[in-house]
């Protein structure tokens, strides 16, 4: 082959280190059955090209062992080993502040040395809780196994590495075993041996015998220690709370919080309205307007937002909810991103069994059937079916 060079981060050009290429396949595959380093270096050497630069050159490998997962599952291992090593250097480099590489057996010993590095660059990056600065990092540095990264397989890891690490400047500095320190050190801030109950954390994450909701992977141990998975409201009668409904939406899903409304309040279309005289447009809608907003916010730029709308079965505007995922009709009465849930009561399926009419009310002329159930819900909207049935 001829020489052929890499273009570090300074814009130098450098021999390529056959040598360590070859290396980093290498342990990639050790301990693996079924897979071998001769193809992934074969077809990473056929992507190379003088003046490549380390970010592709640590790709290219990766890109390999990809191929090969569909021959060998073993493969998705050497694929998440190869990712483990272009992650140890961004990193690296970048807590340091040097340019730094470092093998898998490197890595044994230099895990302990960058956590404190690692919850420093954090905290100056205002991304860390200060607090996390007071605990003992050396302790905490010497419980990290490195050995663990090597469980991974590739999916697992990329998604890690693109939605969970904390970054900065375009730059990932945490590395899987600190993100877990991390997020353990969060959950045991407010305990009285917290390096211990932090220990004892880390060792369920970093093992996956259990794995915390991704509220909690992403803020635990940050200055936004939100770490709640999912959020419950209920939506008031007028536009007031319907938009105070709204913007909470916003807020909570900024930090990463699925979202579900209780819609049923909310007026029918058609339904009179007082202060205008006017005719209600019905919950419909609302419902977009929250689509919409969930969208746009989408937990915080890390994943695509997460809401459902729930409604009773009697609501007036329950055929229309039903087709609110439709992909046919006006497309401003869908609502193609939210999740929908009906409530259903017992009567509903006595009446669906018995092949019987069943009633439909603006929850502003029934105000108090959305708070019972059982017995006293079918007492009511018995009462409300002859009430409407006189006329009344």
């Amino acid at each position: 082959m001829p020489s052929l060079h890499v273009k570090a981060d300074d814009g130098s050009l450098l021999p390529l280190d056959e040598a360590r290429l070859a290396q980093v396949v290498e342990e990639a595959c050790a301990d693996l059955d079924a897979v071998s380093s001769t193809p992934i270096l074969t077809e990473a050497r056929r992507n190379l090209y003088d003046g490549i630069t380390l970010d592709e050159l640590s790709l290219a490998p990766i890109l390999a062992a990809r191929t090969l997962v569909e021959q060998e599952p073993n493969y998705a291992f050497v694929s998440a080993r190869l990712l483990l090593d272009r992650l140890w250097r961004e990193a690296l480099t970048f807590v340091s502040g040097r340019a730094e590489q470092a093998t898998q057996a490197e890595m044994s010993a230099r895990y302990a040395s960058y956590f404190p590095d690692f919850i420093k660059t954090g905290i100056e990056a205002e991304l860390i809780d200060p607090e996390l600065g007071r605990f003992d990092l050396a302790r905490l540095g010497a419980a990290l196994k490195p050995e663990r990264d090597l469980n991974f397989q590739y999916l697992g890891l990329q998604t890690l590495y693109d939605r969970y690490f904390l970054h900065t400047k375009g730059k990932r500095f945490e590395l899987p075993q600190a993100f877990f320190m991390r997020v353990a050190m969060g959950l045991a801030i407010r305990e009285i041996d917290r390096e211990g109950r932090a220990i004892e954390f880390y060792d369920l994450l970093s093992s996956f015998d259990f794995m915390a909701s991704t509220p909690t992977l992403f803020n635990s141990g940050t200055t936004r220690p939100q770490l709640s998975s999912c959020f419950l409201t209920t939506i008031g009668d007028d536009l007031d709370a319907i938009f105070k409904g709204v913007k909470d939406n916003a807020l909570l899903a900024k930090y990463s919080g699925g979202l579900g409304n209780d819609w049923t309040p909310v007026r029918g279309l058609g339904a009179h309205i007082k202060g205008t005289n006017g005719e209600s447009q019905g919950v419909v809608p609302f419902l977009k307007v929250a689509n919409d907003t969930a969208i746009a916010v989408n937990q915080g730029g890390k994943r695509k937002g997460a809401v459902c709308a729930y409604l009773e079965t009697w609501h007036v505007d329950i055929e229309e909810f039903l087709d609110l995922r439709k992909n046919t009709g006006d497309d401003r009465r869908r609502t193609h991103d939210m999740n929908t849930a009906n409530w259903v009561p017992d009567l509903f399926m006595e009446r669906v069994g018995a092949d019987a009419e069943w009633t439909l009310f603006s929850p502003d002329e029934t105000p108090e059937l959305h708070d019972l159930y059982g017995k006293a819900f079918r007492t009511a909207y018995e009462a409300y079916e002859a009430k409407a049935a006189s006329g009344g």
